[in-house]
């Protein structure tokens, strides 16, 4: 009897500790199934990717969650499922609780329901890192920050991929999948045992993934026919426009001929030739492709003079390399109307073809456009505020207040924005080639619109790094080293110039300045830049260069990561720069930070003006 009951105790305990036992190891392999990858001196920014497992939300839906081109995914297959490769670039950077190391941030809003856990674990794939009190700190509504742990080693021909474990995985399976093998997986993770098969679904290793191998971005299914339609009913656009802007020009002239009996109808008729000619001469209509169905508006000469006082010099408001701008009145809208000599028809063309298709807030609107009397004419939305350049560069001067820290943020992210968007988000991929300054407009609200799109170029979207060889042209001072020493052009051209604008921002200085202790050379605001960051104390370096006009009023930490932003624009080599996505997704960061370091200052009226009047 007493044999039996020992044996039955035996037997109980043994029931009651295998369940702990289970227990405990289960919290003890979960315990360390993510953590973050450790910042190199080496390298503080790169590419890294993201591995994320189809849970059944479409590509666009995937995008939206990580702030993301869907054009860019890279799918790869896991057994019957179709997942995805999601390049994000990964930066340094440290969280709430002090943790340094690689981390990819992205925005969440709060819904109703949610939970810090089951929104990474459905979104991101739990590769969003819990730094503590997200749990009780998630109210809906709220814009929160997900961490997407990621990692960057110095190789410059591996990528680390952020993988989270899928039912059944080895570290064998893995391997194959992802190119590489299993002791270069041990090597990145630390939580790994010497057991291969030891691993749990839901753990996020590193895998580090050879760049030859990722898989390419795939090719929309008959896309060369659609190209082929959409150019054929382009070219008929384009000509059927030509056509019907000859007719009304021989129509006017018929009219005043029959006015007044003197050869004015041969001389009209010989400008829209002499038009109709330089536009189809080969070398204009290099790279062009025709209007799309937005088509601008046809005024005539008359109605040009009238809208501006037969071009008044008091309506002046604007001169460039290619033409002079006046303000105009036409019915009863403001407009800007740019005027052009008929021997730039190139530029007329390259401004007028790339407006006519590229429509976005923070890009400035083409009305229409004229012809006539040896001009071409262009006419724009108004945008009351001027260039950039400005309220940057002596603005009492020119009647402008100096601008607050938070307006030149949000003006800098608005301008990125434009270009991001003829960059990577219209039909045809466009470079700017002439980002500065006064070719960034302000309106009344001091919102910044990309504007002169004369110089403009397109260039094929390819796998490979866009080059397109072409004269120089461009603003000294905002030209990368690979336009001026090999001539060739690209979408981080635009990223470079862009790095300028940024510099002039942060000093309020032009991007090139006559050097106090030699008159006689001119000194360039990327060398400012530069030479700040190979300081021992950088930011010291950087506070003796800020805008003076700003009396100090500045979130220091900000301010310095547009610093930072500036010179990863100015790199040398072009593929070191960011994307212009890049670009939008860290001023972001920036503006939300500037305006919550703002309003905690009292609800200064700069919040809402944009100007700085002191406090």
């Amino acid at each position: 009897m007493l044999i039996t009951m020992v044996s039955l105790s035996h037997h109980l305990l043994a029931c009651l500790t295998l369940p702990l036992l289970v227990t405990l190891l289960v919290r003890i392999c979960k315990a360390d199934d993510m953590y973050p990858f450790p910042c190199s001196q080496e390298i503080q920014k790169c590419d890294a990717l993201l591995y994320h497992t189809n849970t059944g939300l479409d590509e666009v839906e995937i995008a939206s969650y990580y702030s993301v081109d869907p054009s860019t995914f890279r799918p790869i297959s896991h057994g019957n499922n179709k997942d995805y490769l999601i390049p994000v670039p990964c930066s340094c950077g440290d969280t709430d609780n002090g943790t340094q190391a690689y981390f990819y941030d992205v925005y969440y809003t709060v819904k109703e329901g949610d939970t810090f856990r089951n929104v990474s674990a459905r979104f991101y794939n739990g590769q969003a890192l819990e730094v503590g009190g997200e749990e009780n700190n998630f109210p809906t509504g709220s814009k929160v920050t997900m961490h997407l742990i990621c990692g960057c080693l110095e190789s410059q021909s591996t990528t680390v991929v952020t993988y989270t474990v899928q039912q059944g995985d080895s570290l064998s399976s893995m391997a194959t999948q992802l190119s590489t093998s299993i002791n270069d997986i041990q090597s990145l993770n630390r939580n790994l045992t010497s057991n291969p098969d030891f691993i749990n679904s839901g753990w996020v290793l590193y895998v580090p993934m050879a760049k030859d191998r990722i898989p390419a971005v795939p090719k929309r299914k008959g896309g060369i026919k659609w190209t082929i339609i959409i150019v054929i009913l382009s070219t008929v656009t384009l000509f059927s426009m030509i056509a019907l802007l000859i007719i009304l020009v021989r129509r006017k002239a018929q009219q005043m001929s029959e006015e007044d009996p003197k050869p004015v109808s041969k001389s009209i008729s010989a400008r829209a030739f002499s038009l109709q000619n330089s536009f189809l001469y080969k070398d204009n209509i290099e790279d062009v492709t025709a209007f799309e169905s937005d088509r601008p508006m046809i005024y005539s000469l008359e109605e040009i003079e009238e809208a501006t006082d037969n071009f008044d010099e008091t309506k002046k408001i604007g001169t460039g390399g290619y033409g002079y701008v006046y303000h105009g009145i036409l019915g009863a809208k403001e407009v800007a109307v740019k005027k052009m000599k008929s021997s730039k028809s190139k530029e007329f063309f390259a401004e007028l073809k790339v407006l006519c298709k590229v429509h976005h807030i923070n890009v400035v609107e083409l009305l229409g456009f004229a012809s006539g009397d040896d001009h071409l004419y262009l006419v724009y939305e108004y945008v009351q505020n001027g260039s950039l350049n400005d309220h940057l560069h002596e603005p009492l001067l020119k009647g402008h207040q100096p601008l607050s820290w938070t307006a030149r943020a949000q003006i800098a992210l608005d301008a990125a924005k434009g270009i991001e968007y003829i960059h990577d988000h219209t039909k045809a991929r466009y470079v700017h080639r002439d980002i500065k300054t006064s070719n960034i407009l302000l309106d009344k609200g001091l919102r910044a619109k990309v504007a002169d799109f004369g110089l403009a170029k397109l260039v094929e979207r390819t796998n490979e790094e866009d080059l397109l060889a072409t004269r120089l042209v461009g603003t000294p001072g905002y030209l990368p080293p690979e336009s001026v020493m090999e001539l060739q052009v690209t979408p981080k051209t635009d990223v470079f110039a862009f790095g300028v604008v940024l510099a002039e921002l942060i000093t309020g200085q032009r991007a090139l300045v006559r050097d106090n202790k030699e008159p006689n050379k001119m000194r360039s605001l990327i060398t400012v830049v530069n030479n700040v960051f190979e300081e021992e104390n950088p930011e010291s370096a950087l506070e003796e260069v800020i805008d003076g006009s700003l009396r100090g009023s500045y979130p220091m930490e900000d301010v310095y990561k547009m610093a930072e932003l500036a010179e990863w624009c100015l790199s040398d080599e072009a593929v070191n720069r960011p994307e212009m996505r890049d670009v939008v997704l860290t001023l972001s960061k920036i503006v939300m930070s500037s305006v919550e370091w703002e309003a905690s200052l009292g609800g200064s009226s700069q919040v809402f003006s944009g100007v700085f009047n002191g406090r």
